[in-house]
């Protein structure tokens, strides 16, 4: 088994002499494919066309990665949001004693049916109204300003009590928060 390759061959009867002499002599006339190769490869003159389609495409997908990463901080901080909801959510039980809490939230009046006790949490800014993907949930103030922190537009701010003008005939008259139309 000591044999090489073409001797086998060669004693099988598959190659002649003169095939295996050829074979050897094709083998010390290749070009050396080392270091020189290399360099002569990098000397080479560059195309400015060449260069110029190579800098779109590193641009093109510089412009991708930055769009991909701005759609995975979007999604880590929908589900932290999601998260902190789900965790510090106040429980709302439906009730027969439910009363309506009217807010805006984009310029649309929502309402949000809670106990009587909720809705004087809320009325004195012990609950914070969030928008969590179309359900609205209670949360603490201290949370709803962690979610503040990561998207302003899904935490629902209540007006806050305007003082009236110095010329409003009415400003003795203070319309109650829990008013039932």
């Amino acid at each position: 088994m000591g044999n090489s390759l073409q001797d086998q061959l060669l004693q099988a009867g598959l190659v002649t002499k003169d095939q295996v002499n050829q074979a050897q002599k094709s083998k010390k006339r290749k070009p050396p494919q080392g270091k020189k190769a290399k360099q002569a490869a990098r000397q080479r003159p560059v195309d400015p066309e060449v260069a110029r389609q190579r800098a779109e495409k590193a641009a093109r997908d510089r412009e991708l990665n930055q769009q991909r990463d701005e759609v995975r901080r979007q999604r880590e901080v929908a589900a932290q949001v999601r998260q902190l909801v789900r965790e510090h959510r106040v429980e709302r039980r439906p009730g027969d004693d439910d009363v309506a809490f009217n807010f805006q939230n984009k310029d649309k009046i929502k309402r949000l049916y809670v106990s009587p006790a909720l809705h004087r949490q809320i009325s004195a800014r012990k609950l914070v109204i969030v928008n969590d993907n179309g359900s609205f949930e209670l949360v603490p103030p201290p949370i709803a300003d962690k979610i503040r922190a990561r998207n302003p537009s899904l935490v629902i701010d209540l007006p806050d009590d305007d003082s009236p003008a110095d010329d409003d005939p009415y400003a003795a008259y203070k319309v109650p928060d829990d008013l039932m139309w």
